[in-house]
């Protein structure tokens, strides 16, 4: 069985990590798998969103210790390692339609840094949250603490990040690390939350996550152009006038990312 599973149901890709002997901690082959994957998702047009979740009841347990423990006293293959992991975050970061990360069971470490990499991320009651590594003796990295910064709010960061404890579903919820906390399969939640986000025009979608995107970052002005061309674009598009169409005639769009 493959470590990393993909599925289409439509225009939503489903990815899955399928490592649960190890809670779906990752090693070294394991996150170039993910962001080959990630990669290869960019250039397809079919797709308008992507929902990332893990097999076995667990999301991700972070990196496989063991495996970075293999590769530590090791400079270059440390490197190498270190670069794979973050060549996956910015994979995902990259992508251009919305990612939905389905949390079940650990979110923990490198794990917790996918879900941040998501747009939205849905829960169910056994999911827990944690960036542990103040005890390991090592340092989050400062792009992933900007981020759960800015979606957990500092002072909740600053107890993850400081105490190295897990946060449960409802806190996560409750400091809006996740949107939601549902009961049952968190992947068909995940698929309901993308339901009215691919019905519409995805050239607004695109231009809606790239100045989202840049605004956690704190980098609106460096994107401001690049928004401006896609509003051109959309202003000209067939998709404008297939939405003016339907508004006119009282019925639902159908958008083709044209």
């Amino acid at each position: 069985m493959p470590d990393i599973e993909l599925e289409r149901r439509g225009a939503v890709a489903i990815v899955a990590i399928n490592r649960p002997a190890k809670r779906n901690a990752l090693n070294g082959a394991a996150w170039c798998e993910l962001g080959n994957i990630f990669r290869t998702l960019r250039s397809d047009r079919e797709i308008r969103a992507v929902i990332l979740a893990g097999r076995g009841g667990a999301f991700c347990a972070g990196d496989e210790i063991g495996a970075f423990a293999a590769v530590r006293d090791d400079p270059p293959a440390r490197q190498a390692y270190w670069d794979g992991i973050m060549a996956c975050y910015a994979a995902i970061s990259s992508l251009q339609v919305p990612v939905i990360a389905a949390v079940s069971g650990p979110c923990v470490g490198g794990g917790c840094t996918l879900a941040l990499r998501a747009d939205f991320r849905v829960a169910d009651a056994t999911a827990c949250f944690g960036v542990p590594p103040a005890k390991l003796g090592l340092v989050y990295p400062a792009e992933s603490t900007q981020l759960l910064a800015a979606t957990a709010g500092v002072t909740m960061a600053r107890h993850m990040l400081y105490t190295g404890e897990l946060i449960d579903a409802q806190a996560a919820r409750s400091c809006g690390l996740v949107s939601d906390v549902v009961e049952g399969d968190v992947v068909e939640a995940a698929l309901r939350l993308a339901e009215p986000i691919i019905a519409n025009a995805p050239l607004s979608i695109r231009a809606a996550k790239l100045a989202c995107d840049a605004f956690l970052h704190g980098r609106l002005a460096a994107v401001a152009a690049e928004v401006a061309a896609l509003s051109d674009t959309a202003d000209r598009s067939e998709d404008y006038r297939e939405g003016a169409r339907a508004f006119a005639q009282k019925r639902k769009p159908v958008f083709t990312g044209r």
